[in-house]
């Protein structure tokens, strides 16, 4: 009887424990959304979402060759975000799963629009995590979330999901994320840079045909929520000296309108020094970098390379500088070293010049100095005159 008892207890303890896994869902139980476009028009919100599929996330070594990942790209609309992404629900046929989302993408009409309504509805969003990387984009947002990568690799493999990666090996406009963007927006004279993606075809082929791919060029610059202006590459070419997050930029060198050579500038250093002077502000910057000679295609020797590469990257750093003060953006967000050293005269200086809500008190004269000192390591293999 006590064994028959015993059994009974056994199997009742099994049941209950086995009870606790019923509900448990696998991963074709969800739709992974693995990234999100915003675009506004005529008063309407409307959301785009980019489905992988979790197994496709790893590398695909045993894929057959040319076997590119399936991708799903989904579409709604609403008088509000949240209304547009709730009737996407209608459809989606599976659970959406937002834990994945690794970017966020604005159209034009979006972040010129007014975007702080996106930033009030995200914090709300428990799903949504905020180190999503955030971009612009003048593209068909479905479009651009078509293509994913090379070869038969992860989908997440590109520069939508993983900018970082491109711009440790080459850095230019350095790519955001939302907590960031979240941050600054409370930040008194900060603007932020959003990135832009476009599609770039003719560049990349494989044994089939041409492949299109994905490339930053440019970028929105964000300042209280709007992006007004948007700024080509060219404009931007100051930023990359600038900016600390710079791991590695290259720099033709050019004498007499004649290449002479290629320089890698890496790890830059910078000093901002504010000066109030007859009640005008006035700023200096201090750059030092260090720099590889990677080509030489002269018998130029390296102290007339750092020399030009120090002339250069002064001229593009006041010429990036004047492209933002042309629409009234501190494209480097100088006024904020003002602001934090010296609120009061910020806050005056902001008052006097009628920027409070946007805009800038800083005009093309206010950037009085840019001292630039590029200390070359080594030049390569081969040794060179000095």
């Amino acid at each position: 009887m006590r064994k028959r008892v015993g059994v009974a207890f056994i199997l009742l303890g099994i049941c209950l424990v086995l009870t606790g896994c019923w509900d448990v869902k696998t991963v074709s139980d969800y739709n992974f959304v693995t990234a999100m476009g915003i675009d506004h028009k005529e008063g309407k919100y409307t959301i785009y979402v980019q489905l992988m599929d979790f197994g496709d996330m790893g590398t695909h070594d045993q894929s057959p060759p040319g076997d590119r990942s399936n991708v799903w790209i989904g579409r709604s609309e609403g008088e509000s975000l949240y209304e547009a992404i709730n009737k996407l629900y209608k459809t989606s046929q599976q659970n959406l799963y937002w834990d994945h989302l690794m970017a966020i993408v604005f159209s034009e009409n979006a972040i010129k629009n007014d975007i702080n309504t996106f930033f009030d509805s995200i914090p709300r969003f428990p799903q949504i995590r905020y180190n999503t990387w955030v971009f612009s984009t003048r593209e068909p947002i479905s479009e651009l979330f078509k293509y994913s990568t090379f070869f038969n690799l992860s989908p997440i493999s590109n520069l939508l999901h993983n900018p970082r990666v491109l711009h440790n090996q080459l850095s230019y406009v350095p790519p955001i994320r939302l907590n960031t963007v979240l941050a600054n927006k409370e930040e008194k004279g900060e603007t932020d840079l959003i990135p832009n993606l476009i599609l770039v075809k003719k560049k990349w082929e494989d044994t089939e045909r041409d492949q299109t791919v994905l490339e930053m060029n440019g970028a929105f610059a964000l300042d209280d929520g709007r992006a007004e202006h948007f700024y080509s590459e060219k404009q931007l070419d100051g930023v990359r000296w600038v900016t600390p997050k710079t791991r590695r930029s290259v720099l033709p060198i050019n004498k007499d309108g004649r290449r002479i050579g290629m320089m890698s500038i890496l790890k830059p250093d910078k000093k901002v020094d504010f000066a109030i002077e007859g009640g005008k502000p006035f700023i200096r910057l201090e750059l030092e970098f260090k720099g590889v000679i990677e080509e030489v295609l002269t018998g130029s020797g390296a102290k007339e390379f750092q020399v030009i590469a120090e002339k250069e990257i002064r001229e593009q750093v006041v010429q990036t500088y004047n492209a933002g003060i042309a629409n009234a953006t501190d494209i480097y967000g100088l006024e904020q070293y003002l602001y934090r050293r010296d609120p009061k005269t910020w806050k005056s200086l902001t008052a006097a010049a009628g920027s409070t809500e946007h805009g800038s008190f800083l005009n093309e004269n206010s950037l009085k100095d840019v001292k630039v000192k590029v200390n070359i390591s080594h030049s390569g293999m081969y040794d060179m005159e000095p």
